[in-house]
């Protein structure tokens, strides 16, 4: 028992192979691109941010001192020079504290706050003629009482110039202003996002981690229930989510996938075993021949014991062959298709039809789309049909009808009762008149017969023969129809407004009066 524990590296390797798959679920890779792309945007986003703002910032002070200039540069080109420009800060605030509203900076919002942190000075060569006290060796006079030129680099502040002419002489007025304040916003700015923005990426992945789980839960459940699927349990259906989304359609189209598979299986098995059942038949009446005939050998006539196993051979190979050609169709499997007479197919059956009368008087020609050797089978299927169950004769006619042309195979036998006639059609399906064993039908000779019209585009039917049995009708697309004038409703009766094609063939619209494909869509076009 200790061998079977899982080792360290069972272990291990089982952790690795989980890891794998996580990292390639669509959950995980839905995360990852949610937190880059959020994460992304947001750092784009918080970049662009900070440079506006500072910006922003920047042209409102800029815009702020050039303001102030102008209004300074009126004051002293009118000649009124104020006292206020050469004033401490202190004597300022009383000396302004009526006219603040009519000065120049009267139009600053907080004097105070204008006052200290912008640095406003003249220069020029009225210095020598206006007689004021602070002027440094640079010709610069430092305006509100600041004692020395404690300017900063020009890299870090913003400064408003203006030149004015004056009574004296010509002035500049500067008015530079410190970026501290800005760059301290904008710190201030950028650290807040620096902290935020990845809070705000990891919520986001969460919430994707989350909501991601929610959708695909059902999908997990979906797939475990898949898993558990086999052939001895189709009739399982995976859990279809209350909602109405993407997930949902997919339950439900996979339920009906389920749908399908089952019943393909159940038509599986159930083939297999009437097929099972048909060969048992011929096989054991030649063992039951052969057996009989070699314990009394001297008794027995071997000629007819001969001809009783060569016409049982002959019919298992009709339902082999039979068995091989519902198989191809069933597996889509199609030979190739080009123009074919089909009075032609029915002429070449003539010399086989020799239990019975055949009349081919109503045969005329009717040239379809399709391939040779199956469209054979189907007449030769119906012929012996027709031979098989006539009491003595058996009628054939060939005509085309507007877009179609039509085949009609007809007996004087019994007939097929009404209730039957779509049951006749089947697999392995016989009437009870027709189980007799000298009838000879598998009863796979007419389904094959739907199967291979039906993927010719056309349709197949039963009636009530003139001849008092049964007439089995086939409308096959005509290869020679151009879509001429609309027949007459003495004619053909009324039309069918959708349009048919045959496989690799020409396209026709409507169908005959007395053809049954009216009632309903065809079906198995190849």
């Amino acid at each position: 028992m200790a061998d079977d524990a899982p080792t360290s590296a069972d272990l291990s390797s089982g952790r690795v192979r989980m890891r794998t798959r996580v990292a390639q679920s669509v959950r995980f890779r839905l995360t990852v691109a949610v937190v880059l792309v959020v994460g992304l945007s947001l750092i784009g986003g918080g970049v662009l941010l900070t440079h506006w703002v500072e910006a922003t910032l920047t042209n409102d002070l800029r815009s702020r001192n050039e303001r102030i200039v102008e209004s300074m540069a009126e004051m002293l080109s009118s000649g009124d020079v104020p006292v206020e420009l050469f004033s401490t800060r202190s004597e300022l605030a009383g000396q302004l504290s009526d006219q603040m509203s009519n000065s120049f900076l009267g139009q600053a919002p907080d004097l105070e706050q204008v006052i200290s942190t912008t640095y406003f000075y003249l220069d020029g060569a009225a210095f020598s003629h206006m007689k004021v006290r602070g002027v440094d060796p640079q010709g610069r006079l430092v305006l509100f009482g600041r004692v020395g030129p404690s300017l900063p680099n020009a890299a870090d502040a913003v400064e408003a110039t203006r030149k004015v002419p004056t009574q004296w002489g010509n002035l500049t007025i500067h008015a530079v202003s410190p970026l501290d304040e800005i760059d301290r916003s904008v710190g201030a700015l950028s650290g807040a996002l620096w902290l935020g923005l990845p809070l705000l990426v990891f919520a986001a992945g969460a919430m994707t981690w989350v909501i991601t789980g929610q959708a695909l839960a059902p999908v997990a459940a979906m797939t475990r229930r898949v898993r558990e699927l086999s052939s001895t349990n189709l009739d399982a259906r995976v859990p279809v989510p209350p909602t109405e989304d993407e997930v949902a359609l997919l339950a439900r189209t996979m339920n009906d996938m389920l749908d399908r598979l089952e019943k393909a299986s159940v038509k599986q098995r159930q083939f297999v075993s009437d097929a099972s059942h048909e060969l048992r038949s011929p096989v054991a009446s030649i063992r039951t021949q052969i057996e009989t005939a070699l314990r009394y050998p001297d008794d027995v006539d071997w000629p007819a014991i001969a001809r009783t196993v060569l016409a049982e051979d002959d019919r298992l190979d009709h339902l082999v062959g039979n068995l091989l050609a519902m198989a191809r169709l069933e597996e889509g499997r199609f030979g190739p298709r080009s123009e074919v007479d089909l009075d032609d197919l029915v002429m070449g059956q003539r010399a086989r039809m020799t239990g019975v009368h055949l009349d081919v008087s109503g045969v005329s020609a009717g040239r379809v789309w399709g391939n040779r050797e199956e469209l054979t089978s189907v007449v030769r299927n119906l012929l012996d049909n027709g031979a098989r169950h006539a009491a003595s004769a058996v009628a054939v006619t060939v005509r085309e009808q507007g877009p179609w042309v039509v085949l009609t195979v007809g007996d004087d036998g019994a007939g097929v009762p009404a209730e039957d006639r779509a049951r006749i059609f089947e697999r392995f399906a016989r009437l009870q008149e027709g189980r007799a064993r000298d009838e000879g039908g598998t009863g796979l000779g007419l389904a094959l017969t739907r199967r291979i019209v039906e993927h010719h585009g056309g349709r197949i039917h039963v009636e009530e023969s003139a001849m008092g049995g049964a007439s089995f009708v086939v409308s096959l697309p005509s290869a020679g129809w151009t879509g001429g004038a609309d027949l007459g409703a003495e004619e053909a009766g009324p039309v069918d407004a959708g349009e048919v094609a045959g496989d690799d063939g020409p396209a026709v619209v409507g169908l005959p009066a007395d053809d049954p494909a009216v009632d309903g869509e065809l079906s198995g076009r190849g």
